[in-house]
């Protein structure tokens, strides 16, 4: 298993991932991402910012997630608190093939997100979800993520928010 940093040449695959993903919300009667969101056109626009992030198993990119320094415009506002007003990163369009699903490949991405935020010196991150994704909820829970609040994405839609401290050394 391998992480890296995505490339114009995965966008096809990336796409994939995605359809899997909304896919599969579809499935659960989970309306995020049914929109058309995300498209090729943000997913390049993730990889020019060198935010884009592949996970490949055996050479086949099974999972993607964006992981970004720059901070969110939407987490400005939040019904709710965050645990701290430190400098964060934050995961965004995590997703995973639907053939590896539950193969703890997700976790694996919030982990690699975790240390490549210590390694920027960054002590926090923050990530969003809808309110049904109770796979995303779950997953977040299980690694130590605390529900802060309500956001809304520039769309308008609700999105739940957790914040997680990162343990330091």
């Amino acid at each position: 298993m391998k992480i890296r940093k995505s490339n114009r040449v995965d966008i096809p695959t990336i796409m994939e991932i995605v359809a899997d993903a909304q896919s599969l919300l579809r499935s659960r009667g989970i309306d995020q991402w049914q929109d058309g969101y995300p498209t090729a056109d943000i997913i390049a626009a993730d990889i020019s910012r060198s935010e884009s992030y592949v996970l490949e198993c055996e050479g086949v990119v099974v999972a993607t997630a964006v992981i970004s320094f720059a901070g969110e415009v939407t987490y400005n506002t939040i019904d709710g608190q965050w645990l701290n007003s430190n400098d964060y990163a934050v995961v965004h369009r995590l997703a995973v093939r639907n053939s590896a699903l539950k193969c703890g490949l997700a976790r694996q991405m919030m982990l690699y997100a975790e240390a490549l935020a210590l390694e920027h010196g960054v002590t926090d991150i923050r990530v969003d979800t809808h309110s049904d994704n109770l796979a995303m909820q779950s997953l977040l829970n299980s690694l130590g993520y605390t529900l802060c609040g309500k956001i809304t994405l520039l769309s308008g839609a609700p999105r739940i928010a957790f914040q997680k401290p990162l343990a330091v050394g």
